[in-house]
């Protein structure tokens, strides 16, 4: 493909508009007075601005291509192209050393279907610094040897309004593939396959969407310091880990929407690990170990979850349990029931979802408060009565004051 030739079709055609501006004036290269400039997979050779014959480059010209079109006020656009055969001879750009997206503003990364393979044994594939009002838009991008990330979006740079960040920006990857085994021979696998890092600069505000993941320890982890994020991922599998929402030592993670599909596929698999607040999780996860499919660690607290499919169940280890689920399959009549509180004692409803609690014996009660998490108590005079029913939501608990506890039975709603 020669790309000189659709560029003077584009010329011609502009001359043709009614009201085009006429000029015989020639631009310089690259980009050639157009807003865009061109990777190309044998650029630039073959007509494209930048590509893998850039002199000296050792990333295939897209570093060069980015650096140039932050200089110069330019969006990119890399060239891309589909297998003429199963896994074989489709568009690649080799990465000898990580790249780097500088920080932009109102920018634009577009492109073909194309792939990125980053050949060093360690490090991060691509490094995504600050981007406000930004739109980015990648192939599928390989870590074929290290146990880094795939992509980092981490900003570290400040911009010229002060702000180091990552904000109101579009970011969307075809597939990253880690290090590990993508065939699911393997249950030990290798690389993270998105890190929003926010350690130097928050994250919020931002789309993101990748269509797969693949042969990861790790699929997405998302740090303290991102929030109010729209996270989907299509696919995450063959994964060790498909999800982790915030970490034991930065477990503020929260207001983020969470869309995935999960399957494991593999041994030693856990489906979300979650120890943040008051995300939004719509998830299906259809293979996990026994107990793995949904982690509620310590801190996690206020998370709402969705889902039709929790494969590997649910364990919850929340301190503050006002996490909850909302689930097509329930676990009814198999939720444990807890042994009737002594007269003035607390029983804490301490599950991921609200049960319904049946008096099946009235014993002797003069008394009964039900307080919510927040410490707001409503007080009962009186006894109970055989069949009596009522609801306790997440972190909701029950007081009896009474000569001989109630017998009763709970079971969870969904």
């Amino acid at each position: 493909m020669r790309f000189r030739g659709l560029r003077s079709l584009c010329v011609i055609l502009a001359l043709l508009m009614p009201g085009a501006a006429l000029s015989t004036a020639a631009e310089p290269r690259p980009g050639d007075g157009r807003n865009q400039l061109v990777v190309s997979p044998q650029g630039p050779t073959d007509g494209g601005d930048f590509g893998p014959h850039t002199p000296g480059t050792k990333t295939s010209g897209i570093q060069e291509a980015l650096n140039h079109a932050k200089v110069n006020r330019r969006d990119v656009y890399i060239v891309g192209g589909g297998f003429p055969a199963a896994f074989e001879g489709g568009v690649a750009y080799r990465l000898d050393e990580t790249l780097h997206v500088p920080w932009m503003q109102q920018f634009r990364l577009d492109g073909g279907e194309y792939q990125v393979h980053y050949t060093p044994l360690e490090g991060d594939a691509v490094v995504i610094d600050s981007q406000m009002n930004c739109r980015l838009k990648f192939g599928l991008i390989v870590n074929a040897k290290s146990d880094g990330a795939v992509v980092r979006i981490g900003p570290t740079s400040k911009g010229p309004d002060g702000f180091c960040c990552c904000v109101a920006s579009t970011f969307e990857f075809n597939g990253m593939v880690g290090a590990g085994d993508v065939w699911g021979k393997s249950s030990d696998q290798q690389s993270t396959g998105l890190i929003l890092d926010s350690s130097a600069g928050g994250i919020s505000g931002n789309k993101i969407f990748v269509n797969e993941i693949n042969g990861c320890r790790r699929g997405i982890y998302v740090m303290q310091g991102c929030g109010n994020n729209t996270i989907e991922a299509q696919w995450i599998h063959l994964t060790n880990l498909a999800f982790q929402v915030g970490d034991a030592h930065g477990p503020n993670a929260s207001g983020n929407r969470i869309i995935a599909g999960i399957s494991g596929d593999i041994p030693k698999t856990t489906g979300l690990q979650v120890f943040g607040h008051h995300n939004t999780l719509i998830v299906d996860v259809f293979s996990a170990d026994p107990g793995r499919g949904l982690v509620f660690e310590a801190p996690a607290h206020g998370n709402l979850v969705m889902s039709s499919n929790l494969a590997g169940g649910v364990s919850n280890h929340a301190q503050k349990p006002t996490n909850r689920i909302i689930t097509a399959s329930s676990l009814g009549r198999d939720v444990q029931t807890p042994p009737p509180p002594a007269s003035g004692t607390d029983v804490v409803n301490c599950h991921p979802f609200p049960v319904e609690v049946r008096i099946l014996k009235l014993g002797k009660v003069s008394q009964w408060i039900e307080t919510d998490p927040e410490g707001k108590a409503q007080a009962f005079e009186g006894p109970l009565t055989a069949g009596q029913t009522f609801t306790l939501n997440p972190g909701d608990r029950v007081r009896f004051t009474c000569q001989e506890a109630p017998v009763w039975h709970w079971k969870g709603l969904f």
